[in-house]
């Protein structure tokens, strides 16, 4: 190559990319739970693409095949026209001309070749769109045997544009063979798919409460619905900044007592980036205390939505925060002030709940408990918001702190057999009550 170019023009150096180095660098810092993790959101933005409501996701579906020799994904969501797939959802990154579905996770332009490249090298789509549909064939072992050759290629006879597909047909399926080393191990692995199960649920919470099912290896995934308590004695501290491209709606207060589900949530366009975070991430150990029992019951949830993903302030990954953008420390300072008002409360049920005061003191302690029967879905307080405010409501007027006594408690051991010989003059059996005679008996006496 550098010798054409030398040959034309001998000012001209070389720079065109080498396929293999350009791929496998691709996807040397991706994980192949992170692979298929792209090609869900991938699903999840062409099937918001297509809902009318996007409160109500039933009837969606995503279905996920990990197979011996093969993955598939596919999904009932718009499908890909022919002219995205010929123009821009094939580049190695986002071009300038690719718009973006509103309100999308995907970003880059490369969570779909990445994943294709991650998985295997034999790769098939298949797409029904409304006015055109295709099927597309990547063998990328002769691929990168081209080095100048980066297109792709419909199959014979499969396009056709300009046709008009029934809606209820429409969607994308993925098909992969020749797995990768990495895949044929982790796909016949048991912990692999139950992590698997287990993070695509939690990331995607908010999407199958709204109804979307998500099924791997014939398995529906299932997701807790997230919950505050809000009634007339308890209700959250809220915040919210709207903008016309984007905005951002907090929420923080209690719940149910619960060591593994307490701490802060950050849904970026409804995809679940930090789950029940306890880290300095979110300030804890590191603007306020850290976490501990006495905070089971905080759960704070920040809701990220941007009509252009890449105006979102996480990181490329998807995995957490990006903690140098100020429009997330912006949010980081509400946040930590809205933390600061539930911790009162947490507070005073400590203090409350201190030894010798007994438990129908506890009028505070009581009312939360009562309050925690009543905790409702976090989607439900939402669409009520105009009935919050910024400042956490409690009955403070219930709480009622053990009083502090002027009593010094007194402790001392003494030999079995003195002991003995006063328990049997005293007539008393109990070392508090001997203990408190022989004080007084001293005190009278002496004093």
């Amino acid at each position: 190559m550098a010798k054409q170019h030398s040959e034309t023009d001998p000012n001209i150096v070389a720079a065109d990319p080498a396929k293999g180095f350009f791929v496998s660098m691709l996807i040397k810092d991706i994980t192949l739970r992170d692979a298929i993790g792209d090609l869900v959101d991938n699903a999840v933005d062409a099937i918001k693409a297509r809902a009318e409501d996007l409160t109500n996701l039933k009837g969606y579906k995503i279905e996920i095949k990990l197979g011996k020799s093969f993955f598939s994904i596919s999904d009932n969501g718009f499908g890909m026209e022919a002219n995205v797939a010929r123009e821009t959802a094939f580049n190695f990154g986002k071009s300038a001309s690719h718009k973006l579905i509103d309100k999308a996770i995907g970003q880059f332009g490369i969570g779909m070749k990445r994943a294709f490249f991650k998985l295997g090298s034999n790769i098939k789509v298949k797409s029904f769109a409304t006015t055109s549909q295709f099927e597309l064939s990547i063998d990328v072992l002769e691929w990168l045997k081209e080095p100048q050759k980066w297109k792709f290629e419909f199959d014979k006879g499969t396009l056709k544009e300009n046709i008009k597909n029934n809606s209820n047909n429409t969607g994308l399926e993925i098909h992969i063979s020749n797995l990768s080393f990495d895949s044929k191990t982790s796909f016949g692995d048991k912990t692999f798919i139950d992590t698997l199960q287990k993070e695509i649920s939690l990331e995607h919470m908010l999407n199958i409460n709204k109804g979307l099912i998500i099924k791997i290896d014939g398995y529906t995934l299932e997701s807790t619905e997230i919950t505050l308590v809000s009634d007339e004695n308890i209700k959250p501290t809220y915040w919210e900044k709207i903008l016309t491209e984007q905005s951002v709606k907090i929420l923080a207060g209690i719940s149910a007592k619960d060591a593994n589900e307490g701490g802060w949530y950050i849904f970026c366009n409804d995809r679940l980036i930090l789950a029940h975070n306890q880290g300095e991430e979110t300030g804890w150990g590191s603007e306020f205390a850290k976490y501990h029992s006495q905070f089971y019951r905080f759960r704070g949830y920040v809701f990220f939505e941007a009509i252009n993903s890449s105006n979102l302030p996480w990181n490329t990954t998807k995995t957490g925060m990006d903690l140098d953008s100020p429009y997330y420390k912006e949010v980081k300072g509400k946040m930590k002030t809205m933390t600061l008002q539930v911790f009162d409360l947490l507070n005073k049920l400590k203090e409350e709940k201190e030894k010798d005061n007994p438990e129908e003191n506890q009028t505070l302690n009581k009312a939360v408990t009562k309050s925690l029967k009543t905790a409702i879905p976090v989607i439900q307080i939402i669409d009520k918001a105009e009935v919050l405010n910024n400042k956490f409501h409690y009955p403070t007027i219930l709480f009622n702190p053990t009083k502090k006594s002027n009593s010094i408690k007194i402790s001392y051991q003494v030999s079995e057999e003195k002991y003995n010989a006063i328990e049997q003059r005293l007539g008393e059996s109990n070392p508090k009550e001997i203990g408190l005679k022989t004080f007084n008996y001293y005190y009278d006496n002496e004093l």
